[in-house]
């Protein structure tokens, strides 16, 4: 008996040891991950009511402020221009927590961070509360010329400085008014939080950097900078109408219906499914796959921005067959992931982390933070890229992408339309040619339009109108992101 109750005991204090480790765990060592869980509102519920730093473009807009008011709540959070920046920006709630760089850059707004609470020693003996303002990399000009293109179409466009990783526009439709959010009329707030997270459209959602959708051909490109670095650029591939199909994938036919082959240039300008896939097939899946590792496409979490909270969107994976994956079966990326594609190859092959904010300032306008760029890697080689873009700008010249031409200024850029039954379209823009200063991606989703010409050509208009807008800004407006 004396034994068994000893075997009992020792059960229960292993049970007991494993509980106090797992707690341990989830308290200590995921923290941080508790924190930025997307249902964990806690926190920034707490700062509602407390003082809060102002949110500015790079061009000096205030975009989000706390106003002094009578009632019970003397603060109100205010979002001047309305829907223009509310995935950007996002919302506080007194019950619905926050979004966007209301929530990620929240330390900072309200004041929680000690970098920005302690300013110098005097500080420490002084009980006034410190508040940081942020600055954008956004612009308001851009962002203002970004939603006049959209106007009217459902969809995201981003506009984005390759050489920096400054994301200069973010538009995405629909969208909502965080100032109804932000009421302090809290009934009304949640009928309208309600209402959003309800509708079928996704309102709240930031499909720039939160929707992933499959990107067809415009995946080809990956698979020419696997084939210029496999040596393979010389190749010329027979005229064929259907890549076969083998016993665990269906076969791979063009668009049109028609033959098509040749050089990596003519499948480029073409946009040749069959011929790309033969690429596919001579490289093997496995150089595809090192360089989709490279450009952050596949093998850890999406890219995202610095305000985006984790564990929104799931990583994709390539096609087992070597052939689909070359086409872009089933790549699903979101309009962020794409531009970010372009600009790294617009950047002479180096990739850089996308970011919104610029700065952190103290209450006297003074430079806690200045976020520089950030380099993640040399995906591929300076020759590669600029291949790469050759390639982009031959498309604009004679091929599929030629709506996107400019008289001034040389464009490079790719179509995606529509295919697996879906109904959205790609185009992205680099432009100049010679030294690309922007890129330019644009989805365009649901555009009720049953003519295809008239699809390719209302999204290739959108993209063509942006590209122009923001080249036409001085350069001292852009300069210096």
């Amino acid at each position: 008996m004396t034994r068994r109750l000893f075997h009992v005991g020792i059960a229960f204090l292993a049970i007991y040891g494993l509980l106090f480790f797992r707690l341990e765990m989830v308290q200590i060592v995921g923290a941080g991950n508790l924190r930025e869980h997307p249902q964990n509102t806690r926190q920034i519920t707490l700062d509602f009511d407390a003082p809060r730093g102002v949110i500015r473009t790079a061009d000096g807009e205030t975009v989000a402020q706390t106003v002094a008011v009578s009632g019970a709540r003397n603060r109100l959070r205010q979002y001047p221009y309305g829907s223009l920046y509310s995935h950007v920006v996002g919302f506080i709630s007194a019950q619905h927590g926050g979004t966007g760089i209301e929530r990620s850059h929240n330390n900072f707004l309200a004041g929680n961070d000690l970098s920005v609470r302690i300013q110098d020693n005097r500080d420490l003996f002084v009980d006034q509360a410190r508040t940081g303002q942020l600055q954008l990399s956004i612009r308001h000009d851009v962002q203002l010329v970004t939603r006049a293109a959209m106007a009217g179409h459902l969809g995201a466009a981003v506009v984005l400085e390759p050489t920096t990783g400054s994301v200069w526009g973010m538009w995405s439709t629909p969208n909502f008014d965080p100032n109804h959010l932000s009421s302090h009329d809290l009934q009304a707030a949640t009928t309208d939080f309600n209402a959003l997270e309800s509708d079928r459209g996704q309102p709240l959602t930031n499909r720039v950097e939160s929707h992933s959708v499959e990107i067809g051909s415009l995946f080809t490109i990956v698979t020419a900078a696997a084939a210029i670095e496999s040596n393979l650029h010389d190749l010329s591939v027979s005229e064929t109408t259907s890549f076969p199909a083998s016993q665990n994938s269906p076969a791979i036919t063009n668009q049109d219906g028609s033959a098509c082959g040749g050089t990596i240039k003519s499948l480029m300008v073409n946009a040749c499914r069959t011929g790309w896939a033969t690429i596919g097939q001579e490289i093997g899946r496995e150089p595809i796959q090192d360089i989709s590792d490279r450009f952050g496409l596949v093998g850890g979490d999406p890219l995202q921005t610095d305000n985006a909270l984790r564990g929104y969107l799931n990583p994709t994976n390539l096609s087992r067959s070597a052939a689909h994956a070359a086409v872009g079966t089933a790549m699903e990326l979101t309009p962020l992931q794409v531009a970010h594609l372009f600009a790294t190859i617009a950047n002479n092959g180096s990739r850089i982390q996308p970011r919104l904010v610029e700065q952190v300032r103290a209450h006297d306008g003074s430079v806690i933070h200045n976020f520089a760029p950030n380099v993640l890697n040399q995906s591929i080689s300076k020759e590669t890229a600029a291949q790469l873009l050759e390639l982009l700008s031959e498309n604009v010249k004679t091929g599929t992408a030629q709506s996107l031409a400019l008289n001034a200024v040389p464009v490079a850029g790719m179509s995606a339309s529509r295919f697996s039954e879906s109904n959205h379209l790609w185009m992205v823009a680099l432009a100049p040619v010679t030294r690309p200063e922007v890129v330019v991606a644009v989805l365009l989703e649901g555009d009720g339009s049953d003519d295809q010409d008239t699809a390719e050509a209302t999204v290739a208009a959108i993209t063509r109108r942006i590209t122009e807008a923001v080249l036409r800004l001085s350069s001292s407006n852009l300069g210096g992101s």
